[in-house]
């Protein structure tokens, strides 16, 4: 029974994922995902538990995964350092569980009030390791952004990344490290990193496989 409600959940998440991309691209108002809603915060006590997990399960690069089609499920970006002499730290949350593109959240932030910046990292929210790939890659632009004391967090398809393009190199190019994690037969995660000289951006993707999509 898990097996079957494991490949509904995912065949679900992979149409969300389309569905979404295409509701990004030709529904949503013009420019309405480069101008986010954005809103005040609670402050982070904590940072988030994904960063403290111990894994024993490094997969290595994304040339060791086998031939199957990992969806994203959820994400989770955080952000950490200094910007003008000031602590920051940004974490936000994304489920692909829903469509709704108000599902990318803020959960919360520190920064000085007058602060005005944005943080971005480019993950993949699909991955076809089939010889034959017939869903493909899909990468995805995530931005996290403070704007003198409110928030924003928000993710769309990036058109800059071509078919014929590696994935990887594509991720290396872009000055992230990263490394793969299996958890199980059928989840997967993938931590990137990001360093700049004042602050430390993290981006973990977590990802149902589906193995036998035709």
């Amino acid at each position: 029974m898990r097996g079957h409600f494991q490949m509904k959940t995912s065949g679900f998440l992979l149409l969300v994922l389309l569905s979404t991309t295409s509701f990004a691209v030709k529904r949503d108002p013009a420019g309405r995902l480069l101008r986010p809603d954005f809103h005040a915060a609670s402050e982070c006590q904590e940072r988030p538990e994904f960063l403290s997990e111990m894994r024993n399960d490094f997969l290595g690069t994304l040339s060791r995964l086998p031939e199957t089609v990992l969806v994203a499920r959820e994400a989770e970006f955080y952000v950490e350092g200094t910007e003008k002499g000031d602590d920051v730290k940004l974490h936000g949350f994304q489920s692909f569980l829903s469509h709704e593109t108000s599902s990318a959240e803020v959960l919360c932030a520190n920064a000085a009030p007058d602060l005005k910046e944005r943080f971005a990292l480019f993950a993949p929210t699909l991955i076809d390791t089939r010889k034959e790939a017939r869903v493909g890659h899909s990468l995805w632009q995530f931005q996290m952004m403070v704007d003198s004391g409110k928030y924003a967090f928000w993710n769309m398809k990036t058109p800059s990344f071509k078919p014929s393009q590696n994935l990887e190199d594509y991720l290396k190019a872009s000055g992230a490290t990263y490394k793969i994690y299996q958890k199980s037969h059928d989840e997967y995660e993938l931590m990137i990193v990001k360093k700049s000289d004042s602050t430390t951006e993290y981006l973990l993707i977590i990802y149902d496989a589906i193995p036998s999509l035709k």
